[in-house]
Formats: structure tokens, sequence, C-alpha cells
């Protein structure tokens, strides 16, 4: 068992284009392909001309395209395509074109889909590579909420016990604890902060008045 984790492998493979995100190719040509459906400039969203995120889009909307290429100068057309052919090269920029694949996140282009596409590859990628006993997935809701933090916390303090890092883990039973200070702090009903919670009462060493740092002799405590 080990806890560490291939890190710079999953960098390289999160920052790859592809089912994260809508992109367009960085060519400036355009391929052959047989033409779905040709969509005016006056077809766009504004009524003027398309982007390449516009094209995409209805390119994701298509049941039969491809792929899509946009023109940038003439009649500024949307092409939906299909069955990709040869590609052609363009070395005036004035004349060029924009041009990428079909993908369903075309559709809608919000980062809810784009952070969706995310956390897929990041659970696919780690469970490819840990068994389920070497890896442990929790959320930010478990953890943080009020009736399942504690064991969310056991759970992870088990985990890390285990591991061959040389953690030095809290006892288990002093995990809730540390979770109520640490993650639960700022709640009004914290137990940590009751007067009744034992890290708070008079009994505790670091509340006792023979504690230096309370004690009436303290320097920092005098009325002088």
């Amino acid at each position: 068992h080990s806890t560490r984790a291939p890190v710079d492998a999953w960098i390289k493979w999160r920052d790859a284009p592809g089912d994260i995100r809508c992109v367009r190719h960085p060519t400036i040509g355009y391929h052959d392909g047989d033409i779905v459906r040709t969509l005016q400039s006056w077809d766009a969203p504004n009524g003027f001309n398309f982007s390449w995120k516009d094209c995409a889009k209805y390119c994701g909307m298509e049941k039969e395209c491809e792929f899509w290429t946009l023109e940038r100068s003439g009649g500024q057309q949307c092409l939906l395509k299909k069955n990709k052919g040869d590609y052609h090269e363009v070395f005036d920029v004035d004349s060029d074109y924009r041009e990428g694949n079909y993908h369903m996140d075309c559709i809608f282009q919000t980062n809810f889909v784009q952070e969706l596409r995310f956390w897929e590859r990041f659970v696919a990628f780690w469970m490819a590579r840990f068994h389920k006993e070497d890896r442990i997935i929790m959320s930010y809701e478990g953890f943080t909420g009020q009736d399942t933090g504690a064991d969310a916390s056991v759970k992870l303090a088990d985990f890390l016990r285990k591991g061959e890092s040389g953690l030095d883990v809290v006892k288990t039973e002093q995990v809730p604890c540390v979770w109520e200070k640490v993650v639960n702090y700022r709640k009004a009903s914290n137990p940590v902060m009751e007067a009744s919670n034992p890290v708070m009462e008079a009994s505790n060493p670091v509340m006792e008045a023979s504690n230096p740092v309370m004690e009436a002799s303290n320097a920092v405590m005098e009325a002088n």
C-alpha cells in the first residue's frame, strides 16, 4: 500500500482536450466532407456572423454532424459535415477557417458541463491506477456535514494510518474532537466551544489555574 500518486501524469492527462471541453482545432485550413447542413451568417445567434463556438454548438445538435467548418471570409458559412476527407492548408489569414469535431459539450458549453467531464476523468484516472483498498473518495458535503463529518474524518484517518508515508495520525477516538475543532468550529452549536465540553472544562490542564499561561503571576496577565 502506498499513498503516493503519479501527480505529473495526472496533470498532463487533466489538461488534455477532448472530452473535458468543447475545443476547435489549432489549424486554419479545412477538410473535405459531405455537407449535412449549411448555415448562413444570418442564421447565427446574433443575426450577423458565427463564432466558432456557435458553429460547434449547431454541430452538437445535428444528429449526422461529425465535424464542422466555419468560413472566416466570403459568405462566412457554418458548414456541418460528415465523412471527413483530405485537409487543405490555407496560408492567407484573411481567408482562413475554423474547424472542430462534434462533441456533446458544445451544445451547452457551460462551466458545469466542463467540470462534470473533469470530475469524470479525475475519478477514472485514479481508479485505474489504484486498487480499491488503496484509494478513498470523499465528498466535501460528507466531510463538512454536521451529521457525517466526524465519521468521514475517522474514515480518512484510518486510511492515512495504514499508508507507507509515515504520517503521524492521532488516535481514532481523538479524531472527532479534532474535526470539531478544525472543521466545525464556526458553528454556534460547536461542542468544542460549549462550557460542558471536556476541552473547556476547568479540569483541562490548559485551563487549570496552575497553568503558567493562566497564572496570576504571569507577566502578561499581571495587572501591572
